[in-house]
C-alpha cells in the first residue's frame, strides 16, 4: 500500500476553515454598509477586448489559448490541444500517449513548462492533464524574467481554472473509440460565490486503453558478418487517469485577497505483451522470445497559498508559499522462453518540494509598471530501483538507488513602459542560482552549482502612418540546467547490449547549456480579430548537450556530454482571418494557418543533417471553422504536416523519423441553451509511425527501424450546464 505524507496537505482544510470563518465575520450584523453600489455593477461591466487586441497591446511575445481553443476538438489531454498551435510541434501520434513537444524547432528539454506561473512539479506530464481543468494556456516565444529564463525555446504557462464569480454547474461526459476499443471520459466543474468568498472544484477522469503493435527490423554487419533480424511485438495497456483542481479564495476589501489553489493528478495502469525475434541472417542471440506484464502508478499533489495585498495607491504585493509531493511506482516481469529465465525490474520515485516567493508591482504612470521579486525552491528526489534475473541483481556495480537535493534561488526586476504613443518597452534582469547534489548508494556523488545572470529585452514599435502594423523585437539570455539523474556516473544496464540498445549512464561533469536568442516579428492586424505575423528567430547555444554511444569495458554505453556550440534559426508565418474579408459573397469561414521553417547545426557533429535531433525542419498547420446559419451547429477541420527526415547525431550515429500528416475535424451541435453535443475525429489518415536509428563505424554498422501502425480516434461528448 502506498503511504502518502500529508503534512503539506492537512493544512488545506485548516486554511479553508479560516477563510470560511473570515466569511462568517464578514456577514456579522455590525457590517451593514459592506455592499457598495459599484460592487453590484461590476459584473455587468465587461471589457470587450478580444484576444487579437490583447496580443496587439502586449509588450511581450505572448499567445493565449482560452476555453474555446481548449474544448474545440474534445481532446483528452493538453498535449493534443498544443499539437495545433502555431510554432509548436509534437512528434507523437494524436490519441496515443506520449510525444515530445518542441518550440522554435527545439525539443521539450528546451521548453519551460509552468503550472500557474511556477515550474511544473516532478513527474508532471502534459499527456496526463485534462483540458477541462485548465482555464487558459499562455505561450511565450521569448521568456520574461518573471516566468523564468530556463526557457531556451520558450515557455508554456498553464493556468488552472478559477472561479468566475458566478455559480457554475457543468458536466461533460463522452466516449472515445479507436482500434475496436471504446473508453469513457467525464469531467465536471462546480463553483459558487457568497459575497467575498468564492470556491471552485473541477475534475476529470478518463479510461486508458491502448493496443499497440511494433515491428523492429535490425540489419547491417558486425565482426561475425552480415545480420538481419526482425522482431514483432504487441503491447496492451489498460488504466485510469484523473485530475482534480479545487480552489478557494476570499477577498478582503476591494483588492486584497487570500487564495488556496490545489492540484492533484494520478494515473494507474497495467500492461501486458509479448515479442519474438526471427534471425533471418547472422547468428542468433539469447532473449529472443519474451512475454511480460507490468504495472505502474503515479501521484502528484501541489498546494499553493497566495496572498495579494494593496500597498498604497500604486503598489501591490503578492506572496506565495507552496508544497509539492509526487510518487511514481513501476514494476515489470519478463519471461524469456528460449533461455528459461525471468527478469524482474522495479522503480520507486519519491519527490518532495517547497517553494516561497514574493513579488512587488508598482505603477508609476498609467502605462509604466515596475515589478521586482524573489523566489526560493527546494526539492528532494529519491529513486530506488531493482533489476534481477532469476533473483540475481544486475545492479551491484551500477547502483540501486540515488537521491537528488536541489536548491534554487532567484532575484528579478522588470520594467514595462509605454515610453511613447507608438513604442512599448520591456526590460528585465534575472539572477538565478541552482545547486544540485546527487549521490547513489555506491557512494558516487556529484555536486553541481551554477548561477546565471539573464537580461531580457522586448519592444514593440507601432509603425508611423499605420494603425495596423507593428514590429516586435526580443533579446534574451537563457539557459538549461541538467537534471540530477544525468549527473550520476553509474549506469543502467541493457539486457541485450548492442550499439542500438546500449547501457545508459550519467556524466557528473555536465555543464548547463547557455543560449542567446533573437526574435523579430512584423504583425499586421485586420478587422474582426484577424492578423498576419511574419517572424524570424535565432538561438546560439553554448555547451550543447548530446548523447554519445561509446564502447566501455566491452559494453556499449550512451552518456550525455557537452559538445560545443549549436545554432538554431527559422522563419514563422502565422495568420487568422474571416474569409469574407478577402472575398465577397463567400461563406463566413474562420481560417487560421501557420508555417515554421527551421534550420539548425551543431559544430561538433559533421554534416550533412547535423541538426538538433528533435527539430522538425518544416511544420504547417491549416484549420477552419464555420458556424451554420440554418442550424445551431459549428464545424471545423485541421490539417497538420511536419517534415522530419534524417539527422546526424554524431560522427557514427544517425536517426530518422517519418513525416507526420494529421487530418481531424469536429462538429458541435447545440441541442438546447444548456446542452450541446460535440463529435470529433482525429488522425483520419492513420499513417504508420516509423522511427529509425543507425550506427556506422569502421567494423560495425547497424540500422534499427521501428514501425508502429496507428488508428483513427473518434469521440462523442455531451456537454451540460446544470
Amino acid at each position: 500500500m502506498t503511504t502518502i505524507p500529508l503534512f503539506p496537505f492537512l493544512r488545506a482544510p485548516a486554511i479553508a476553515a479560516m477563510l470560511a470563518c473570515g466569511q462568517a465575520r464578514a456577514q456579522a450584523p455590525d457590517a451593514p454598509t459592506a455592499p457598495a453600489p459599484v460592487q453590484v455593477q461590476l459584473p455587468q461591466v465587461e471589457v470587450a477586448a478580444s484576444r487579437g487586441d490583447e496580443r496587439r497591446q502586449s509588450g511581450t511575445f505572448r499567445q493565449t489559448l482560452v476555453a474555446a481553443d481548449l474544448a474545440r476538438y474534445g481532446d483528452a489531454s493538453v498535449l493534443d490541444v498544443l499539437r495545433r498551435q502555431s510554432g509548436i510541434v509534437v512528434n507523437g501520434v494524436p490519441g496515443r500517449k506520449g510525444g515530445e513537444l518542441s518550440m522554435r524547432g527545439l525539443g521539450s528539454g528546451y521548453v519551460r513548462i509552468l503550472l500557474n506561473g511556477e515550474a511544473a512539479p516532478s513527474g508532471f506530464s502534459l499527456d496526463n492533464l485534462a483540458p477541462d481543468v485548465v482555464e487558459r494556456i499562455e505561450i511565450l516565444a521569448v521568456p520574461t524574467v518573471e516566468t523564468g529564463t530556463q526557457a531556451i525555446a520558450g515557455t508554456i504557462n498553464i493556468i488552472l481554472k478559477r472561479s468566475s464569480g458566478k455559480g457554475q454547474r457543468q458536466l461533460r461526459a463522452g466516449l472515445s473509440h479507436d482500434n475496436e476499443r471504446t473508453t469513457p471520459q467525464v469531467s465536471g466543474t462546480w463553483s459558487d460565490q457568497q459575497d467575498a468568498l468564492a470556491w471552485l472544484v473541477t475534475g476529470a477522469l478518463r479510461r486508458l486503453s491502448g493496443d499497440e503493435t511494433f515491428l523492429t527490423r535490425t540489419e547491417g554487419r558486425d565482426e561475425e558478418g552480415p545480420l538481419l533480424r526482425r522482431m514483432a511485438q504487441f503491447n496492451q495497456d489498460r488504466g485510469w487517469n484523473w485530475n482534480l483542481a479545487p480552489r478557494i479564495s476570499r477577498k478582503f476589501g476591494a483588492d486584497d485577497s487570500l487564495a488556496l489553489q490545489s492540484y492533484l493528478s494520478g494515473i494507474d495502469y497495467d500492461s501486458a505483451g509479448h515479442g519474438h525475434t526471427d534471425f533471418l541472417r547472422g547468428p542468433p542471440t539469447p532473449y529472443a522470445s519474451e512475454t511480460y506484464t507490468s504495472h505502474g502508478s503515479a501521484l502528484t499533489m501541489r498546494n499553493n497559498l497566495s496572498w495579494l495585498a494593496t500597498l498604497g495607491e500604486r503598489s501591490k504585493l503578492e506572496a506565495k508559499v507552496g508544497a509539492t509531493y509526487g510518487r511514481t511506482e513501476a514494476a515489470s516481469g519478463v519471461d524469456f522462453a528460449d533461455v528459461h529465465k525471468r527478469q524482474d525490474t522495479a522503480r520507486d520515485n519519491h519527490s518532495h518540494g517547497a517553494t516561497a516567493s514574493a513579488k512587488l508591482r508598482s505603477v508609476y504612470k498609467d502605462k509604466h509598471a515596475v515589478v521586482a521579486g524573489v523566489e526560493f525552491q527546494r526539492d528532494r528526489d529519491e529513486v530506488n530501483r531493482a533489476d534481477a534475473i532469476d533473483g540475481r541483481s544486475q545492479l551491484d556495480q551500477a547502483g540501486t538507488g540515488f537521491q537528488v537535493d536541489s536548491r534554487r534561488t532567484a532575484l528579478y526586476a522588470q520594467d514595462e513602459w509605454d515610453i511613447a504613443a507608438r513604442v512599448a518597452l520591456y526590460l528585465g534582469l534575472r539572477w538565478e542560482r541552482v545547486m544540485l547534489r546527487s549521490a547513489n548508494n555506491l557512494g558516487q556523488q556529484a555536486d553541481f552549482g551554477k548561477a546565471m545572470l539573464s537580461p531580457v529585452l522586448q519592444t514593440v514599435w507601432r509603425l508611423p502612418g499605420s494603425k495596423s502594423d507593428q514590429l516586435r523585437l526580443g533579446l534574451a539570455r537563457t539557459w538549461r540546467v541538467p537534471s540530477g539523474e544525468l549527473l550520476i556516473a553509474g549506469r543502467s544496464l541493457s539486457l541485450v547490449n548492442t550499439v542500438t540498445r546500449p547501457d545508459t549512464g550519467g556524466n557528473p561533469n555536465l555543464r548547463p547549456e547557455r543560449a542567446l536568442g533573437l526574435d523579430l516579428a512584423l504583425e499586421h492586424y485586420l478587422s474582426q480579430d484577424g492578423m498576419v505575423s511574419l517572424g524570424l528567430f535565432s538561438r546560439r547555444i553554448d555547451d550543447v548537450t548530446l548523447t554519445r554511444t561509446v564502447s566501455e569495458d566491452g559494453r556499449w554505453v550512451a552518456r550525455p556530454v557537452n559538445s560545443g556550440q549549436a545554432q538554431a534559426r527559422g522563419i514563422t508565418l502565422d495568420t487568422k482571418f474571416k474569409l469574407p474579408q478577402l472575398l465577397a459573397g463567400v461563406p463566413a469561414l474562420d481560417l487560421r494557418a501557420s508555417l515554421a521553417r527551421t534550420w539548425s547545426s551543431i559544430d561538433a557533429v559533421p554534416g550533412p543533417d547535423n541538426r538538433i535531433g528533435s527539430q522538425a525542419p518544416l511544420s504547417i498547420n491549416i484549420g477552419g471553422d464555420y458556424s451554420f446559419t440554418s442550424a445551431p451547429a459549428t464545424a471545423g477541420a485541421t490539417f497538420a504536416y511536419a517534415r522530419n527526415g534524417a539527422v546526424r547525431l554524431s560522427r557514427y550515429e544517425t536517426a530518422a523519423e517519418s513525416d507526420k500528416r494529421v487530418v481531424e475535424g469536429y462538429l458541435l451541435w447545440k441541442l438546447t441553451s444548456k446542452a450541446q453535443l460535440r463529435l470529433s475525429a482525429t488522425n483520419l489518415l492513420h499513417e504508420d509511425d516509423v522511427k529509425r536509428s543507425g550506427y556506422a563505424g569502421e567494423s560495425l554498422s547497424q540500422t534499427k527501424t521501428v514501425t508502429a501502425p496507428t488508428c483513427t480516434v473518434l469521440r462523442a461528448m455531451l456537454e451540460l450546464k446544470l
